[in-house]
């Protein structure tokens, strides 16, 4: 993988369709500082994005790993898929168990007080800080 080249395919991809680093950045749920990482090969997109991008740019995953376009259809393409489907499915599943670690904890901490400062009424901080960390790790998951 040739983080440049495949910056390359994805600007002029882009600028074919006439579209702004902007439209395809919102269209993935991402910034549009994100997009011009990528276009100047500074980067390149999470695992999680590189099928909608490709679906997006109306390629596939294997010539979007390549940076290239690619004449006949690639025999590792399914291959590819199935490799990005996992690691997605992977990265989706750790979120998860930290998520519920994190709960856990919360609820420990929230309990350790109370009990420590026999004063329940204390503890609301805690759970108002988890439950707005909830809220916008939930939204991080819709965004996707």
């Amino acid at each position: 993988m040739n983080a440049q080249k495949t910056g390359n395919l994805i600007a002029s991809i882009r600028k074919e369709q006439h579209r702004t680093q902007r439209d395809l950045a919102n269209e993935l749920g991402v910034s549009s500082a994100a997009v011009s990482k990528w276009e100047r090969g500074a980067g390149f997109p999470d695992v999680s994005l590189i099928e909608p991008l490709a679906a997006s740019l109306e390629i596939t995953a294997a010539e979007l790993f390549k940076g290239e376009r690619l004449e006949k259809a690639d025999e590792y393409e399914p291959l590819l898929s199935d490799v990005v489907k996992v690691s997605a499915g992977e990265i989706h599943r750790k979120k998860k168990i930290m998520n519920w670690i994190i709960a856990v904890i919360v609820a420990a901490v929230y309990l350790a007080v109370s009990v420590l400062s026999e004063r329940w009424d204390i503890t609301w901080v805690i759970w108002i800080i988890y439950c707005l960390y909830r809220v916008f790790t939930e939204q991080k998951k819709i965004g996707y």
